[in-house]
């Protein structure tokens, strides 16, 4: 079933001035990789038919390609009716006058909605402070909308010293800044990529890793931003090197390799061996398929993605086309 799409995310970078625990691009400084403005140009031309709703540019740190960022940004205006959005941990929000220059290039540009990360993965390298005059500064131009996104271990109520933390940055960012107004989402972070490594290690700690397998049976239906139902996915993700994905590290086809447009066109979740044990059974019958070639279980999963993506893990050496990017797979270098 061809896909039409509501949204398109570009991680326009791996390169990124953090290196959170929590990150499933494995995004970190001097990772590299990136998107050009000509190629997202490109692309969004090849979707110009599809009912795109919005444009996600994120990373990595889109902030660190200025020039890219407000080129994308107006390509996004002129090419398609999405709204653009820019997803950033605010690192550059360290002056008034710097940070007033950098949102109003991109507000020029046709920028109306930025959403911001706090939390306490972001929050180890950015001081919550530059996040509160990043909004001041938004709000003081105009912004139509401003988000703020918080990633939880499993849940906010969940106590955890590293929940525990992000409330603490919530309250510290409230005492700051007025957020009325302000959007702010409440985001399970996926055990997948860099977290797949730190947030078990994180659960461990205070006695709350899961034991067993987990229920990680039947169709598996993955974020709104991620496409949602992968038998007629809504979205996918473009990476640094051209990767197409649904869901990070299963992979459509690269769409410097093969046009975007035949990639979305060609999608039938029957055809993708991946997709298609997802689909029918579930992350457990792509455990069966992993221990089949030699993968041995862990003693517990936090959850089906972890689940999956561990035994994608180690499906990836032999399966580099579907399971792809390498970047999602490759240990910090």
């Amino acid at each position: 079933m061809p896909i039409s799409l509501r949204g398109i995310d570009f991680l326009i970078t791996y390169n990124c001035p953090s290196q959170c625990a929590h990150c499933c691009y494995r995004a970190g400084p001097g990772r590299g990789g990136r998107l050009s403005a000509a190629e997202v140009t490109g692309y969004l031309r090849q979707v110009s038919g599809h009912p795109l709703e919005w444009v996600m540019l994120f990373g990595g740190e889109p902030f660190l390609y200025m020039d890219d960022l407000a080129a994308m940004v107006a390509a996004v205006r002129r090419e398609t009716a999405a709204q653009p959005i820019v997803f950033t941990n605010a690192y550059w929000a360290y002056d008034e006058a710097f940070a007033t220059q950098r949102l109003s290039r991109l507000r020029a540009a046709g920028l109306d909605r930025i959403s911001l990360s706090v939390d306490a993965f972001h929050s180890a390298y950015v001081p919550v402070a530059r996040v509160a005059l990043a909004i001041r500064v938004a709000r003081a131009l105009g912004y139509a909308q401003i988000d703020v996104d918080n990633q939880w271990i499993i849940a906010p109520e969940l106590e955890t010293p590293t929940n525990a933390a992000t409330r603490r940055m919530m309250d510290l960012l409230a005492e700051m800044v007025d957020l009325t107004g302000v959007h702010v989402s409440n985001s399970r972070t996926r055990p997948v990529g860099r977290a797949a490594e730190r947030l078990p290690e994180i659960l461990r700690a205070v006695g709350r890793m899961p034991e067993g397998l987990c229920e990680a049976k039947g169709l598996c239906i993955a974020p709104y931003y991620l496409g949602e139902d992968l038998r007629q996915p809504r979205t996918v993700e473009v990476f640094p090197d051209g990767e197409v994905n649904l869901c990070a590290g299963i992979s459509l086809g690269n769409a410097r390799r093969t046009p975007l447009s035949q990639l979305l066109a060609g999608y039938d979740y029957t055809k993708h061996p991946v997709i298609r044990m997802l689909v029918t059974g579930g992350p457990v019958a792509l455990l069966a398929e992993a221990e089949a070639a030699g993968y041995a279980r862990l003693p517990g999963y936090i959850d089906p993605c972890h689940l999956c993506y561990e035994a994608r893990r180690f499906l990836h050496p032999k399966q580099p086309a579907l399971l792809a990017p390498a970047a999602v797979y490759d240990p910090d270098r």
